[in-house]
This record gives C-alpha cells, structure tokens and sequence, in this order.
C-alpha cells in the first residue's frame, strides 16, 4: 500500500491568484515549484484501491496523478476513487467535491467518510446537498477514535482543534505494516496531539507558516508556525514532514537559511508526488 502526497500546498495551493510574491513568482517560472491544494492518496496499484483524504479544489489535476500511478483506470468509465475521507469543511478540503457533480463528471455512489458534524454540514448546505440527493456523494459516519478497516488497511479518526465555524476538525491515522498520521490543519498544539505524533512512525503535519510574521494582523488563522512546532516534537521518534504550505511560507525558498535548520534538525518537508510505502 502507498500513500502520496498530491497536494502539499495550503487551500488556495502556491501560486496564488494574483500574488507577486516570489515564491509565487518562482512557481510560475517553474512547475516544480507548483503546490497543489492539500490533499493525499491511500492506493495500491494491484488491488486497484484508492481512497482520498480531502477533495481540494485542484482534484481534476490530482486524479489524473492518480491514474499515473495506476494506469488501469485509464480505460475505466469511472474515476478511480474508491472513497474519501474529509478532514474538516474549510474550501480546501471540500471544494472538490462540486467536481464530482452533474456540471463535471457526474459520479455515482462516491462514498464520502467524515464526522457526524461534518455529514450534517454536507446534508445542510448547496451544492453537497443537492449531489446527496442525485446520489453523486454518499455520506458515511465515523466515529472519532474508533478503528476502521478498508481493504488491507485500518483508518481511525481524531478530534484537532481547530477554526470550527461550519463543523469540527478531525485528522487521520492510517495503519497497515506502519501507522501514518496526517494533520494538516490545526490551531494549536495539545498534549494529546503531541504523544499521537510520536505514537506513530511518519506524520504530515501542518506547516501552513514558518512564524506569525507572514500574516501580520491576521490572528483569524491561527496555524502554530514551524518555528514553534519544531520545539515540541521530536523528529527522532517519528519521521516529521511539514505540509499545508501558504505561499507565503519561507522554507519554500530552497536557498534560505531557515529550511536549512529545519533538514538539520531532522525536520522534512513534504512535496507533491512524495510517496510512503506502509
């Protein structure tokens, strides 16, 4: 089983419309530097699974990624998702979902796996509601802390503080030979979310800022910056990557200073098309 990063950017992915700022400048000028909206595959090619955890709004770009990796479905009527699991219901982790209606390709039975709240949000509000009636999404509810299984893998939910305004934040520990936990989004660090981080062996955790300075002004987005994270958790315990990026975010410079103290630290940095096998 494999799990790929196909979108390490924050919401709105690096560049951003109508930023001159230089790492959307240099993304521009290189695809490479190009993040997509934050989102990852759980897949295995020979059992031709795929599940996503958040629909971001560049998922027409993500799923052709996906049939790179499993090219079987290139001759597949239907798009190759078996599933997807959402994190919370900010515009990055659910506007792909509108592409999966009548307007795109028109899905039928895509199962969507997420929290009571969140599956009262989709039920309650235009355009989700009207793909449940169409029966273009079917909503599945998890429990917070209770294992899954799917396929050859087990999956468990748990809560993450987080800016809640149309329903809660979970985040993901997908388990088979390893466990990995994925965290993009949260306001702050808790002692239960660090010993979760060092109960598993890889964790994608939010790296949306590296201090409070890239906002200034902006407390209404409280992301704890990768300065301060790095002091809490230990990279020797589990293998830490940073996710999430805004545009903003100064490790995306490859040439500066802090991204170079952040790989000596034993700190990564997660990149689209990064794979895991667990």
């Amino acid at each position: 089983m494999q799990i790929v990063i196909l979108g390490s950017g924050q919401d709105a992915g690096v560049p951003q419309i109508s930023c001159n700022c230089s790492n959307c400048s240099q993304a521009r000028k290189n695809p490479e530097a190009i993040l997509l909206g934050p989102s990852i595959a759980l897949l295995d090619s020979e059992k031709e699974y795929c599940y996503l955890i958040d629909a971001s709004p560049d998922i027409k770009r993500q799923i052709e990624l996906i049939t790179e990796i499993i090219p079987k479905v290139k001759t597949q009527e239907t798009i190759p998702i078996s599933g997807i699991f959402l994190t919370h219901a900010h515009f990055g982790h659910v506007a792909g979902l509108w592409s999966l209606g009548k307007e795109c390709i028109d899905t039928h039975g895509i199962t969507i796996f997420c929290s009571a709240e969140m599956s009262e949000f989709l039920t309650n509000n235009h355009p989700f509601s009207h793909m449940l009636h169409r029966k273009n999404l079917i909503l599945s509810d998890m429990k917070v802390n209770q294992k899954y299984p799917f396929e050859d893998f087990w999956i468990t939910s748990f809560q993450v503080p987080h800016r809640d305004e149309y329903a809660d934040t979970v985040g993901y520990v997908i388990e088979r030979n390893k466990k990995l936990l994925y965290l993009p989004d949260l306001d702050s660090w808790t002692d239960d979310l660090i010993r979760l981080v060092e109960s598993v062996d890889i964790a994608l955790i939010d790296g949306s800022f590296y201090s409070k300075d890239e906002l200034p002004g902006r407390d209404d987005v409280p992301h704890p910056p990768i300065k301060e994270t790095m002091e809490l958790l230990d990279p020797t315990k589990t293998e830490i990557y940073f996710t999430h990026f805004n545009h903003t975010n100064l490790i995306l410079n490859r040439e500066c200073k802090e991204r170079k103290e952040l790989l000596e630290k034993g700190f990564k940095i997660a990149v689209d098309g990064l794979k895991f096998n667990i």
